[in-house]
């Protein structure tokens, strides 16, 4: 590479680092490092791995609008031909032939659910910039993107943006969560208070320090944020550990059945034998969704990002 076409690249980089990063300073040295290093990248065929992870995978992702500090959570979802309407004779066309994630092949758009909370759908319509955000076992990866329009895929209404301009990894952004894949039945109890009985349900996700789990919607109120309730993890109908933990947030999130909301609380790790038994349990979700994901490119043809 001559050193005219590396300054060419470094300033255009520059700029688009600017753009979406303004709070930031990014001098030459350290772009043209982080470039030869793969923690920036622009091309929009490094960013397509990124993008199929998180659409196959269904991750969550942080979305952050004009650089403000209020995060909004939405998925990623897939871009599906319209289906064939019936002809006068009452026929139908077959189905167009599409896989899933093919509209990312043509790296124009994306297609993100509506924000939560919902006030986010507003503010989307009138931003100059979005970030989107999602984490791998290492690091956060966080792409520059800007909103085209609001748009429906088969009915359901969906955020159209265009094709990130700029991407890069930030490293040691947050605690990795594991994704519990939904075969794999890890179950936990969280035991009721104020005359509530137990609730029995799925874990989203979790990490050496803390986890998600799945809430109805009218569960919502058998929870107060900061409050300690007692918990066991209970795995092929085998109770694995029981140990306290408090109650850090109440979310919901779109996903492909819906809105989804979610509790997520801290660990109250007493003892190092507590501590052991949650890292082997995370250890066992890793190893579950690691297989889940080989599997899922093996069919697929995808590289994933772990």
């Amino acid at each position: 590479m001559s050193d005219t076409t590396t300054e060419t690249l470094v300033q255009r980089t520059q700029r688009r680092l600017n753009i979406f990063f303004p709070e930031e300073i990014f001098t030459a040295a350290m772009i043209e490092e982080a470039l030869e290093d793969g923690d920036i990248f622009y091309k929009p065929t490094d960013m397509l791995p990124y993008l199929q992870t998180i659409l196959m995978d269904e991750k969550i992702l942080e979305v952050e609008l004009d650089g403000l500090t209020r995060v909004y959570f939405s998925r990623l979802y897939d871009d599906l031909p319209s289906l064939p309407e019936e002809d006068d004779s009452g026929a139908t066309a077959p189905p167009p032939d599409y896989s899933p994630g093919d509209y990312l092949k043509q790296m124009s758009h994306l297609i993100l659910l509506p924000l939560e909370p919902g006030i986010g759908n507003l503010f989307i319509r009138h931003s100059q910039r979005v970030l989107i955000r999602f984490f791998t076992t290492t690091y956060a990866v966080e792409l520059g993107t800007v909103f085209q329009d609001l748009a429906d895929v088969r009915g359901l209404p969906v955020l159209r943006l265009t094709y990130p301009a700029i991407g890069r990894l930030v490293r040691g952004a947050r605690e990795f969560r594991a994704k519990v894949p939904e075969t794999m039945k890890l179950i936990v109890l969280v035991m009721g208070k104020r005359k509530h009985g137990t609730v029995r349900t799925r874990v989203v996700d979790m990490s050496a320090s803390g986890m998600a789990f799945s809430i109805a919607k009218e569960q919502q109120e058998l929870f107060r944020i900061d409050e300690t309730r007692t918990i066991e993890f209970v795995h092929d109908d085998m109770m694995l550990v029981r140990l306290n933990a408090k109650v850090r947030h109440i979310s919901k999130v779109r996903g492909k059945k819906g809105t989804e909301f979610i509790c997520g609380i801290q660990f109250d790790l007493a003892t190092r034998a507590i501590a052991a038994k949650i890292e082997s349990i995370v250890a066992m979700v890793q190893r579950a969704h690691l297989k889940e994901l080989s599997d899922l490119s093996a069919e697929s043809g995808m590289k994933f990002i772990i």
